[in-house]
């Protein structure tokens, strides 16, 4: 299967974690939905990185510091995201979840470019031993 289809597929499972806890969140517990977003987000965000790391980059390896690289790049997609939220949201009084929808499939490519370039980055060594 391609990359970038496997990342988005994972994107997808993350994007359920993200918009239901959104929405329990906001509607349930009575939350902002800023706040909201950016608990849905970290939640999202590390199922996203397992299951990269596991099978979309699954021969390729990313540092120590990988989970680092990942939230660093998570915080850029998070500040692209929140700010465009409080604008369709804020601004323009668009639905909240109709807002995360729309940033999530947006912000999904941008995220894939730097995941590649900038995490996962290093071919795994194969061992040949027997």
């Amino acid at each position: 299967m391609p990359r970038l289809f496997k990342f988005l597929m994972v994107g997808a499972s993350g994007a359920v974690i993200s918009l239901s806890t959104l929405w329990l969140l906001t509607e349930l517990a009575n939350w902002h939905y800023l706040l909201s977003y950016l608990v849905a987000y970290i939640l999202a965000v590390s199922n996203n990185y397992f299951w990269n790391s596991k099978w979309t980059f699954k021969d390729k390896k990313s540092s120590k510091t990988g989970l680092g690289k990942y939230a660093l790049v998570g915080l850029l997609a998070l500040g692209i995201k929140e700010l465009s939220m409080f604008i369709l949201t804020g601004i323009f009084g668009m639905w909240y979840m109709v807002s995360a929808t729309i940033i999530l499939f947006v912000v999904s490519i941008l995220n894939f470019i730097l995941s590649r370039k900038f995490v996962w980055n290093v071919k795994k060594e194969i061992s040949n031993a027997a």
